[in-house]
């Protein structure tokens, strides 16, 4: 019998389940502060996209499954239903407006706190303490952190979210209490069952004008299915025998190469403590990471401009990946139809930061990008350039992170003179990171307007102690509340809940 366990032993499975088994728990100060910091960046993005479209559809959905005790909430509303759709439903504000952190690893990158909403639908569903949740949130970011050091999804055309579904599996498991035979089935029946491609992201418009809104449902629906996949495990459910290793398992299939398994397993060494959330990029302003920088030069010179009627010219000039990423691979990147094609467009993006001297979710409603005024500058006084100077594609996707995605800006005026905006790390960049205070006007800037100034300052106040909680429900009572968020979207009445 121990030879048949030899030779159908998955090391890449068992070596995740031993070490998440294992790792201790206890977080320093550092690592605990990251966590929290974590906690608070991703509700304020939640929270302020409360009322966004994918939202609202994701809420008509968990609403016709209530559950008058137990469950989980349905953030914003009054409302309960199964933890696998509080994690399905709240994950996707996370996304909704492209705002949550990211994480850049050797080989892959992506957004880690895609876990948040399952991993706290967990939590309050078991009971958790807040110390609890918090060491969970470091587990799911240390194995998150592995997975994009180790393995790249994009030979196959895979999406990231393959990758951080393993971390929100892990960090779900953490919190259940799951052993480590447990998650090793929870890992299996994560991967194996929800390979998921990469092909929300290839630009394509819908009849809308608009990119597929399945990018905002994505990464909650891995984090809902590794969810679903613990709770599987935890009452006996199997998965998979091999489920990385095996001929068709998760290597195989994403044409991952074997050769990296040793760094992966080098990485999940349990005699370290945890330490990677504290590593994670957050962003300022609700666009992609590679536009970080661009706002910050354009919002520079902006300030030194006493009247914008004098701008003859905007010239950006934007780190090679940005320019791939915002300008070259977009439809008609200078003259925007929607929300989704302008934050996805450098030169709007610019164009809105240097107009209107800010850049906000607002900055991307239809009414604003399509004002005649604003698209005539767009068109004819905008350039984009590549500047490899600045972070080529040569040199790879995570040298170009750790110098800040780097843009900068010079705008000529009519009379000649040239304003310029330094190409600098952005805010939220680990050289250039926030403070609690930035987190804090993040967390009042986006949610106060939904949940009210003194529902979000309690709350940002059981963030910063939350290891001081002894169960997860004090802080999701503050994220049960009536808001006015169920509105008619696109032409459509809402079903009555």
């Amino acid at each position: 019998m121990e030879m048949a366990n030899d030779k159908y032993r998955d090391v890449v499975a068992d070596s995740i389940a031993n070490y998440v088994a294992r790792v201790p728990k206890a977080l320093d100060a550092r690592t605990s502060h990251a966590a929290k910091s974590v906690l608070v960046d991703s509700l304020a993005v939640s929270l302020g996209a409360l009322g966004h479209p994918a939202a609202q559809r994701a809420r008509r959905h968990a609403y016709r499954f209530p559950m008058k005790e137990g469950g989980s909430v349905i953030w914003g509303t009054l409302q309960r239903t199964t933890p696998e759709l509080a994690a399905l439903t709240n994950g996707v504000l996370l996304r909704s407006y492209d705002y949550n952190d990211f994480f850049v690893g050797k080989r892959n990158s992506g957004h880690p706190s895609d876990m948040i909403g399952g991993v706290i639908a967990a939590a309050e569903w078991a009971g958790a303490s807040g110390k609890e949740l918090l060491s969970a949130i470091a587990v799911g970011y240390e194995i998150v952190a592995a997975m994009f050091d180790s393995f790249s999804t994009y030979p196959g055309g895979w999406d990231y979210t393959n990758l951080t579904s393993i971390g929100a599996a892990s960090a779900i498991a953490t919190v259940l209490k799951l052993d480590a035979p447990q998650i090793r089935e929870a890992l299996a029946m994560t991967v194996v069952p929800h390979l998921a491609s990469d092909e929300i992201e290839s630009g394509d418009l819908n009849a809308r004008g608009d990119l597929t809104m399945w990018k905002r449902f994505n990464g909650s629906d891995a984090v809902r299915n590794a969810l679903q996949a613990c709770l599987l495990a935890s009452v006996g459910v199997e998965g998979a025998v091999r489920p990385f290793v095996g001929k068709y398992g998760f290597i195989g299939k994403l044409a991952l190469k074997e050769d990296t398994i040793p760094e992966l397993l080098q990485l999940l060494n349990p005699e370290k403590p945890l330490s990677r959330v504290a590593e994670t990029y957050m962003k300022r302003w609700p666009v992609g990471s590679v536009a970080q920088s661009a706002i910050q030069a354009s919002l520079a010179a902006r300030a030194q401009i006493k009247d914008l009627s004098q701008i003859k010219q905007l010239r950006l000039f934007a780190e090679e990946g940005a320019y791939e990423h915002l300008v070259k691979i977009r439809e008609n990147p200078f003259q925007p139809i929607s929300r989704e094609t302008a934050d996805h467009s450098l030169p709007y993006i610019v164009t809105a930061a240097v107009l209107d001297g800010f850049i906000r979710t607002e900055s991307f409603d239809p009414e604003r990008v399509l004002q005649p005024s604003r698209q005539a500058f767009l068109r004819d006084k905008v350039t984009v350039e590549p500047a490899p100077e600045l972070g080529s594609l040569a040199g790879g996707k995570l040298k170009r992170a750790e110098a800040g995605y780097l843009s900068r800006v010079e705008i000529e005026l009519n009379d000649g003179h040239v304003i310029k905006g330094e190409a600098r790390p952005f805010p939220g960049h680990p050289k250039n990171p926030f403070i609690d205070a930035d987190l804090e006007a993040k967390l009042r800037e986006n949610a106060a307007p939904w949940g009210g100034e003194e529902r979000i300052e309690r709350l940002t106040d059981q963030l910063f102690s939350l290891d001081t909680l002894t169960n997860t429900r004090s802080l999701t009572e503050l994220l049960a509340f009536d808001a006015p968020i169920d509105t008619p979207v696109q032409g459509e009445e809402l079903a009555e809940s």
